[in-house]
């Protein structure tokens, strides 16, 4: 869909006409391409069928028309299935529809069920009223559903005003959005916006400047700034400027930590206050609720019967912004009000919102991206799209591509669909498959033969599930979500060896692990408009721009660098080599690195000191030491899996109480958590944080086109290990001013 908010005008697709809905629709999950090639098969064959019996039958033709309706303009495009010439001067206009639903049922409840596709077809018959080429023919419109498991067909004729009274419907059920858009553009125009710092410091304005020219340049912009530069206001500055100036119509700001989007909404609030409107999208586990109205599942099933649960409740998502934000807790008491799910709420404001917060995986992860995606009005191509900590852009994207299959959890999964009703053949196929992966030798890649034997496994079970027939309704999410994952299973397994490792990195988990996700990143970042990938760590950038797949000519990449001359004097570095951190000897040196930390608490009164340790186990083990040799030391490590507040709180806390930090290289601690800027004196880095040396990193090492270890080492272990330390580093100083010894 492409809006010209100050022309009334709006181009788009009888398929998003159609579609939309001021309520969110309900997900069922039980999608997929297998889905959409059964679909297209069924079309063929309904199009074989009319082709012997009309002849003259012309199939996927193409209708558009321009239409005016209240004060706006739609250029309305799309394909009809079927145009069937009856007789000198008549013509039947036909979809096709593919469902999984037993058919003949009764049409209300298809139409209740589809509303889209009677709508679609009621935009056809509309559109070619008025086009020429149709005006001497009588016109009748049917609609053709099939069910894909049986082949059964029922048809559903359209008469002139039923169609009439939808288009019409339709189109008023888009004004209230085209008219929300055409004031966000009024909005943004109006609004002043403020400068993201009061002063500029030394560095900024050169790279301000050089930002600027870059965004004229070249469509993808890597830039590098040291942490606490203040490169994430430039940046949002010149994206808000462009919104202002109508050269985006959205900005997307990506980042791997949770700390970092709210930081940015933060920064956001100061320089555009409520001018426009910005979103955090949170996933499904944050949004959960447990009340009287509602209780979420934690997957799809929370989004059953929602449109007729908006409908009742009486909602438009445009008025939930408050001073320009739809929070977090706004959606949870919003949703034990209305019983709808907090998840689903926020989602619905995606439309609405200029600014989009949220996770890398939105973009880059198959599963998640249609979450942005999907969202009605979103075009990618007038879009600046903006990834901080770009440096981790290529592993997250090879663990997003990535698959593991849990011979437990797929068994489980089996029995949910037994109970639906799937056939015995189908969950034999299953359970052969659950069993060769719990018989496989743990830590080890699959030899070439025992990687055929999966993927025939593999093949064979996603073949049956394609055209398995069971009640879908009753079978739980997660079932369906594993036994869809099957299919991605044997694509992986089908891919070269250089590309997806298959492996068991523990008894009873076989694993796709993508060793090369180049070429997804760059189809991932094609259809934006604009690219800004940006780290303190990017460098060296040949290096980086390879990785991602980018095309390295300064007209289509552009490196823009950002300095801050007061960082060359905010640290001492201490380097000691008494200690062997490798995995084989560190045991051999716990003692002095406890003492180590002993020595620097003596020196750090009242102020806890900082150690960045590679593992959990490692830190514990210091740790363990520390409290055997001074138990007058109060030391902490940082906790797993908890949420944003609680690491907030674990900071603060520790801040206040403890004399020792452990934090772990590579974690949220070392690489978002900004509270220890200028807070720490003291810090300690214990070893080189290294990439493990596993199955995947034995196959990249072979993968790699260089023939000199040394350069493969460089690569693979030793700027990655680099990068954490970087990150680490940057979180303590983040201002002129700040000092810290390392």
């Amino acid at each position: 869909m492409e809006i010209d908010a100050p022309a009334r005008s709006v181009r788009l697709s009888a398929g998003e006409l159609a579609r939309f809905r001021s309520a969110p629709t309900s997900n069922s999950g039980a999608n997929g391409q297998w889905r959409a090639t059964l679909g297209q098969e069924w079309h063929q064959t309904a199009a074989e069928q009319i082709q012997t019996k009309y002849p003259e039958a012309r199939f996927e033709q193409t209708i558009k028309a321009i239409w005016h309706h209240r004060d706006w303009t739609f250029h309305i495009q799309g394909r009809i299935d079927q145009i069937i010439p009856i007789g000198k001067n008549k013509i039947t206009l036909r979809e096709v529809k593919t469902i999984r639903m037993a058919l003949p049922m009764p049409e209300e409840e298809l139409v209740t069920y589809y509303p889209h596709h009677l709508a679609q077809l009621a935009i056809y018959l509309n559109l070619t009223r008025v086009l020429p080429e149709f005006e001497s023919f009588k016109l009748n419109a049917e609609l053709c559903w099939i069910d894909i498991d049986h082949g059964t067909l029922q048809v559903l004729t359209l008469n002139e005003d039923a169609a009439q009274a939808a288009f019409t419907r339709q189109l008023d059920a888009l004004l209230p959005f085209l008219n929300d858009r055409r004031e966000a553009r009024q909005r943004l125009q109006e609004a002043t916006l403020k400068p993201p710092f009061k002063s500029l410091r030394e560095g900024q304005a050169e790279f301000q400047e050089a930002l600027e020219k870059a965004c004229q340049a070249a469509p993808t912009i890597l830039l590098q700034a040291p942490t606490g530069f203040g490169k994430t206001g430039l940046v949002l500055q010149q994206a808000l400027q462009g919104l202002k100036n109508g050269v985006y119509e959205r900005c997307l700001f990506l980042s791997s930590q949770s700390t970092g989007q709210v930081q940015t909404r933060i920064q956001l609030e100061s320089m555009l206050g409520d001018g426009l409107r910005s979103l955090q999208m949170r996933n499904r586990q944050e949004h959960r609720i447990e009340s009287a109205s509602h209780t979420c599942t934690g997957d799809t099933r929370c989004e059953t019967d929602l449109a007729t649960q908006w409908e009742r409740a009486g909602l438009r998502p445009e008025a939930f912004f408050k001073k320009g934000n739809f929070e977090l807790e706004q959606a949870k008491t919003l949703g034990r009000e209305s019983g709808i799910c907090p998840y689903a709420l926020t989602k619905s404001c995606l439309p609405y919102a200029e600014i989009w917060i949220g996770d890398a995986n939105y973009v880059f992860n198959p599963a998640s991206k249609g979450v942005f995606e999907n969202v009605y009005g979103f075009n990618p191509a007038r879009t600046c799209l903006i990834i901080d900590e770009a440096h981790n852009l290529p592993q997250r994207a090879a663990n997003a591509l990535s698959l593991d299959l849990r011979a437990t959890e797929f068994l489980f999964a089996l029995d949910a669909l037994q109970t639906g009703g799937a056939k015995r053949q189908l969950l034999a196929t299953g359970r052969a498959l659950a069993h060769w992966i719990d018989q496989q030798k743990e830590g080890a890649t699959l030899p070439p033969n025992k990687k055929y034997e999966a993927l025939d496994l593999a093949e064979d079970f996603d073949r049956q599930f394609q055209n398995a027939q069971f009640d879908y309704a009753s079978t739980p999410p997660f079932a369906l979500e594993l036994a869809h994952r099957i299919n991605d299973l044997a694509s992986a397994l089908a891919e070269p060896s250089d590309q997806f490792l298959a492996w068991v990195p523990s008894k009873g988990v076989l694993q796709t692990s993508c060793l090369d996700p180049r070429a997804w990143i760059a189809e991932c970042l094609r259809p934006y408009g604009s690219r800004i990938l940006m780290s303190a760590t990017l460098a060296p950038f040949d290096d980086f721009i390879a990785r991602c797949g980018l095309d390295p000519k300064p007209e289509q990449t552009h490196i823009v660098k950002g300095y801050a001359p007061w960082r060359n004097t905010a640290y001492q570095i201490a380097i000691d080599s008494r200690v062997d951190t490798r995995l084989k000897n560190r045991h051999l040196h716990y003692a002095t690195t406890a003492h180590s930390a002993a020595a620097l608490v003596q020196k750090s009164p009242g102020v806890p000191v900082v150690i960045f340790l590679s593992s959990y186990q490692y830190a514990e083990n210091i740790r363990t030491y520390l409290e055997a040799t001074h138990p007058e030391i109060r030391a902490r490590v940082q906790p797993r899996g908890v949420d944003l507040a609680e690491q907030e709180h674990f900071i603060e806390s520790s801040l206040l109480q403890d004399d020792v930090i452990f934090l772990i290289l590579g974690s949220s601690y070392a690489e978002s958590i900004d509270a220890l800027g200028g807070r720490i004196r003291f810090a300690m880095v214990v070893g080189p944080a290294l990439p493990e040396v596993n199955c995947v990193q034995q196959a990249r090492t072979e993968a790699h086109p260089a023939n000199d270890r040394s350069v493969v080492f460089r690569d693979l272990y030793l700027l990655p290990g680099m990068r954490r330390i970087h990150q680490a580093l940057g979180r303590l100083v983040r201002a002129p001013g700040q000092e810290t010894t390392i």
